[in-house]
């Protein structure tokens, strides 16, 4: 079972680079973080709690103009199992502030009106099942809830939104982030849930749901689901556990004797609710700019208490690096001195409104686009003069390898 254990993380190490945080089990018995949030509900400024009051709750952690906000909930709002009313009660909770302006990078502040319009826009399938509201302190909840399911990049940066599930109980048993696709699974976990059934179930196994059974060392009262130890046989002290030679195992000081049989405790972002070394603060939170994008890296904000100067987040701007270089190209394209402009589109592989209403404004000049697409490299030749408007989608795109079949077809 052991060796068994280690290919599986072996493996799953191999793998870590290319996964985007996923959601966390959370062990049996984890206490949900409990949160107030005073007047938050937008339709009638009551206060909304992250609390399952006997129900399961799932809670949505959000930002308005976050783009996988908008899909998970109105992935959720169109969902069958929001129907069933027995199945959990959802609380969808805005940070306030989320929209960038696209001038200082800098995400400005937004009230319940931004929220009743985000509502109407993608979660009026819902027809009022979810629960809406808006407060100062998401930001405090979000840090938490994706420190506590490891969602955080090396950097501490995560991903909007930040799922949890919190069962009748009151325990959680599920944190998502927004970056995995979520909507699809969670009708089976819910499910799982209101069942009563536990992680991994185990069905052989009446002693340890969860634990699958080994052939080799089937399961007993004492000792379910995990192999003997031929050098440490189980003993009721001691199921399972190898013995340090140096330390031999006694009911009193098993193995280690700094931390004697304790899992190791995930360190927690300074909150008004983790903090016991100084008074609580109802932190007053801006966005602070830590670096500006560049044509190929988004900007960093971080999430900063006005009060008391706690840095409670950090988060990428999503789509600021592709504004950078749209807003530089179409700059370039305005300004030319030269009969034709050649623009280096590094990563990107399409233009937006802004730089085809650039070409627009200057039909003298020739734009020659270096770009790379599955490997490859190109040369996009857009002539002095063009179509502009056959060049981009209702949308106002236009792919490259879209404007070259216009321009070849048009020849």
């Amino acid at each position: 079972m052991r060796k068994r254990i280690l290919c599986l993380l072996a493996a799953l190490m191999l793998l870590v680079p290319a996964i985007p945080a996923a959601a966390q089990e959370m062990p049996e018995g984890t206490e949900n973080f409990s949160y107030t949030f005073d007047g938050a509900n937008i339709d009638d400024g009551s206060s909304m709690t992250t609390d399952a009051n006997g129900k399961t709750k799932v809670i949505v952690l959000f930002k308005v103009g976050c783009g996988h906000c908008e899909s998970v909930l109105e992935g959720i709002a169109n969902s069958d199992w929001l129907k069933d009313e027995e199945l959990a009660d959802v609380y969808a909770l805005a940070m306030d502030r989320g929209i960038l302006d696209k001038t200082t990078y800098q995400e400005v502040n937004i009230n319940a009106d931004n929220v009743k319009d985000f509502r109407a826009t993608y979660c009026s399938a819902a027809n009022g099942r979810i629960q809406f509201g808006i407060h100062s302190r998401v930001i405090s909840a979000m840090d938490r809830y994706a420190g506590a399911a490891n969602l955080k990049d090396s950097q501490g940066y995560f991903t909007t939104p930040i799922i949890a599930i919190v069962d009748a109980e009151n325990k959680l048993r599920d944190i998502t982030s927004g970056s995995t696709d979520v909507v699809s699974t969670m009708k089976a976990k819910l499910e799982a849930i209101k069942t009563g059934n536990t992680q991994d179930p185990d069905p052989d196994n009446p002693n340890n749901p969860g634990t699958p059974d080994d052939p080799s060392d089937p399961d007993t009262p004492e000792n379910p689901g995990t192999p003997d130890d031929p050098n440490d046989p189980d003993t009721p002290n001691n199921p399972g556990s190898p013995d340090d030679p140096s330390n031999p195992d006694n009911p009193s000081n098993p193995d280690d004797t700094q931390k004697p049989d304790q899992p190791e405790q995930p360190e927690q972002p300074v909150t008004e609710e983790s903090s016991n070394d100084q008074p609580a603060c109802s932190h007053r939170v801006e966005s602070v700019l830590m670096s500006g994008s560049t044509d190929t890296t988004d900007a960093v904000v971080a999430s900063k208490c006005v009060k008391c100067g706690a840095v409670l987040g950090y988060e990428k701007v999503a789509n600021s690096a592709y504004h950078t270089f749209l807003k530089e190209t179409a700059d370039a394209i305005a300004n030319a001195k030269e009969a034709t402009v050649v623009i280096d589109a590094k990563m990107w592989v399409s233009f937006d409104k802004s730089v085809f209403e650039a070409i627009k404004s200057r039909p003298d000049v020739a734009v020659t686009v270096n770009y790379s697409y599955e490997g490859q490299k190109y040369v996009l030749q857009i002539p002095a003069g063009v179509n502009v408007d056959s060049l981009m989608d209702e949308n106002g795109f236009g792919g490259f390898r879209y404007i070259e079949k216009v321009l070849n077809t048009s020849k």
